[in-house]
């Protein structure tokens, strides 16, 4: 009876490792279409923030992490349009980070002023495969429609022009991504 107690707590252990671990997680293909994964968030002063904040405009979201050093220069990059008018299409950071004081280290390095937001369960969403990240990487981007529905993703737009095509020109992050 003890073998069969240690090998099903074994078992057990192993499953919840792989759920942690975003083995079971939605792919990619699971969540396009459908409303982004509700998660906790708040803002560097410590105010609760919402998905449903998004909705009635197209939205960009730009996930990175403090200890991502490619995230340092798009970030940066990004400040360009936190205040441009003509931007057609939204866009908010959100830091996948537990260190809060490295992000605010990060948003004074960069010089980043515009939406920014840190999810309550940090990295684990990465681990986790959260949003149809599939890779567990950041950067990682995502593009939301008015009703807050995953209608594309990225992993790499570095460069001003494609963040412009995609921000002002409103095109597509596949598209822009080939620029």
């Amino acid at each position: 009876m003890k073998k069969w107690t240690l090998l099903l707590a074994l078992i057990l252990l192993i499953f919840g490792g792989l759920k942690y671990l975003g083995f079971f997680a939605k792919g990619y293909s699971d969540v396009l279409g459908k409303p982004i994964q509700r998660i906790e968030l708040f803002d560097l002063s410590g105010k609760n923030h919402s998905f449903d904040e998004l909705k009635s405009q197209q939205t960009v979201i730009y996930f990175f992490a403090s200890w991502c050093a490619p995230c340092y220069p798009t970030l940066s990059l990004l400040e360009n349009f936190t205040h441009d008018q003509t931007t057609k299409t939204r866009l908010l950071a959100i830091a996948l980070d537990e260190d809060i004081e490295g992000v605010q280290a990060m948003v004074e390095k960069t010089g980043f002023t515009g939406n920014l937001w840190l999810a309550k369960a940090g990295t684990s969403l990465i681990q986790q495969r959260f949003f149809g990240n599939e890779n567990r990487v950041v950067p990682f981007i995502l593009k939301l429609d008015a009703d807050t529905n995953i209608i594309e993703r990225s992993y790499k737009l570095d460069k001003l022009e494609q963040w412009q095509a995609v921000l002002i020109g409103g095109n597509s992050l596949k598209m822009a991504s080939g620029l």
